[in-house]
């Protein structure tokens, strides 16, 4: 195993990838909120389309941001897939103890948790229901946006049913727990969007099997 002096940072996240999160931060977030107000229909008929407005701006955002990335990045995607579906014993002895956020957060108690790769299990899970889910919600919004007339009732009204569930529990998902972990691991979440880099040493505190086993030194001529 590499030793790391203090100083030592680490490239997590490359460029692309970051740039792909800012395209779903900036697509995702607008859309789910309007479309929960389109569902409810609290504002009145100005109020609501400018709304439906946001809502399709944002679904575009959204789409271009999973089409280019999955264009000019399908290694990292087709890496991802194979992050997301692989699991091992220490997965499930991770998610039995919910990486001990729980206990940290709620009653102040530090429980062994078992080390994790560059994704922990609880990541890998939210992985597999955001590539899931996504693909859902695009596919069914943009029927019901751009093929609304073409199809029959029955294709439109699965797809109007589909995507109010998904895309709530989507929303539910990210926003309660992705981006409050995220605000909570305040160190990744600045490497996210920031630079791509962190300290070798915060990184092992959350990955240390892949700082221990995966990256490897390089070294910089001043």
């Amino acid at each position: 195993m590499t030793k790391y002096d203090d100083n030592a940072v680490v490239l997590k996240h490359e460029a692309g990838t970051r740039l792909f999160h800012w395209g779903l931060i900036l697509g995702f977030l607008p859309t789910a909120f309007t479309g929960i107000a389109i569902w409810l229909k609290p504002f009145s008929g100005d109020m609501m389309n400018v709304l439906m407005m946001v809502h399709i701006v944002g679904a575009w955002v959204l789409s271009l941001a999973c089409v280019l990335f999955f264009i000019f990045r399908h290694k990292r995607v087709v890496a991802f897939w194979r992050e997301i579906f692989t699991w091992t014993k220490d997965d499930v002895a991770w998610m039995k103890v919910s990486g001990g956020y729980p206990q940290k957060i709620f009653l102040g108690k530090i429980v062994p948790v078992p080390p994790m790769r560059k994704m922990n299990s609880g990541q890998k899970m939210m992985g597999i229901m955001v590539f899931i889910g996504t693909i859902l919600v695009v596919v069914t919004g943009w029927i019901l946006y751009a093929a609304l007339p073409m199809v029959p009732k029955e294709i439109a009204f699965y797809a109007d049913l589909i995507h109010l569930i998904v895309g709530l529990g989507l929303t539910i998902c990210v926003v309660c727990g992705h981006i409050v972990l995220s605000i909570y691991n305040w160190k990744e979440c600045v490497c996210m969007f920031g630079d791509g880099t962190m300290r070798v040493n915060d990184a092992k505190h959350h990955n240390e099997l892949w700082v221990n086993e995966d990256i490897e030194p390089v070294e910089t001529t001043n």
